[in-house]
């Protein structure tokens, strides 16, 4: 029986490993997605910012048609000054012509102003290229790297469960059957040892013949509270 429990021990040290080696397995794909939400925030702000730029753009081609507009409209009025034939008419055309210059005027420091806009567009779409540039190569990197460590995990995983296989054969079927019960429904874990008195499965309080019994090591002996396979600390400290 003493063999028996060695082995459950060993069991529990290898289920242990593959426990630690899936939990990484299923958190190293978050880091990808982590690493790919950030770089999809960077291209809708390249794409933000080129949106930008052409409604820029067609801003300042609607203005420049104004003006050019206003121009030809200024170039009629002024070839008609050269024909009017009353003051009145004169003074109407002077006026016209003062106020599409003045709406050129205003339309010209709407053109600055866009201009300076254009500007500064154009930097924050050099720098999220560059950005994104840096950083599709570190994504690109990091899923590489990830990717391994996922594969090497895989065949460690794989190679821990063959193992467990042939442990499971140099005891009886209907212990490992137990034991795999219990790893199943007791989150992982199979195997408490006996700390001060207490299962270390449970925190639950033996009753000092169990105690005894654990260390006698003769028999399979369970925690009455969670039904895990109890062992002494020195040979849980052991096989683990």
């Amino acid at each position: 029986m003493l063999k028996d429990i060695e082995i459950l021990c060993q069991l529990q040290f290898l289920d242990n490993k593959i426990r630690i080696a899936e939990k990484e397995k299923e958190r190293l794909p978050k880091e990808i997605e982590e690493l790919e939400k950030k770089f999809n925030l960077e291209q809708e702000s390249e794409k933000n910012i080129k949106q930008r730029l052409e409604q820029n753009w067609q801003q300042q081609k609607k203005l420049e048609l104004e003006i050019a507009t206003n121009n030809q409209d200024i170039n009629k009025y002024e070839n008609q000054l050269l024909i009017v034939k009353t003051n009145k008419e004169y003074k109407a055309l002077n006026s016209e012509i003062t106020h599409h210059k003045e709406k050129n005027a205003d339309i010209e420091e709407q053109l600055i102003e866009l201009l300076e806009a254009e500007s500064i567009l154009e930097k924050e779409k050099k720098d999220v290229i560059e950005l994104l540039t840096k950083d599709k190569k570190i994504l690109e990197e990091e899923k590489e790297k990830i990717n391994i460590k996922i594969e090497v995990l895989t065949k460690e995983i794989a190679q821990r469960e063959e193992e467990k296989i042939e442990l499971s054969k140099k005891i009886p079927d209907i212990l490992f059957r137990r034991y795999q019960r219990l790893i199943e429904h007791k989150d992982g874990k199979a195997i408490a040892s006996i700390d001060n008195g207490i299962c270390s499965g449970c925190h639950f309080r033996l009753r000092p013949q169990i105690i005894v019994e654990v260390a006698k090591s003769d028999s399979i002996i369970i925690c009455e509270n969670c039904s895990r396979i109890l062992v002494s600390p020195m040979k849980s400290a052991k096989e683990n």
